[in-house]
């Protein structure tokens, strides 16, 4: 009971200072339309890791990684068409995520716990992933 407590208070600690360094930036730098398609598109990560029976977290951060390299190749190649392509990359991450979890056997109930989480469910390795991040 007490690992349970203490992993999720450790985990806030350590996430509220990331959110809080990442996200000074993400305002100053005006990309928040940037920001929320990498974290919608990133459902599509979770789908192929359950579709694949995967890891999630290790899945899920490829997948985020090269839509964040796809964003930043459309933001220096068409900024004139920085926003709508961004809307597209939103739409198609969350595409492929549905697409996957259809396509995967039985009913996936973990896939809304990915979406919004619980604190409570933080391992050991979870800390270590999120220190190392």
């Amino acid at each position: 009971m007490w690992d349970l407590i203490s992993n999720s208070v450790y985990a806030s600690i350590l996430l509220s200072i990331a959110i809080a360094i990442i996200g000074s930036l993400i305002v100053i730098n005006k990309t928040t339309a940037i920001t929320g398609s990498i974290a919608h598109g990133s459902f599509g990560g979770i789908g192929l890791a359950l579709y694949l029976g995967s890891s999630v977290i290790l899945t899920t951060s490829i997948f985020t990684t090269i839509l964040a390299l796809i964003l930043a190749f459309i933001t220096l190649k068409f900024p004139h068409r920085q926003d709508s392509l961004i809307g597209v990359i939103w739409a198609i991450g969350m595409s492929i995520g549905i697409i996957f979890l259809s396509l995967t056997n039985g009913y996936q109930s973990d896939a809304l716990s990915y979406l919004f989480g619980n604190i409570l469910f933080v391992e050991n390795s979870d800390l270590i992933f999120v220190m190392l991040k």
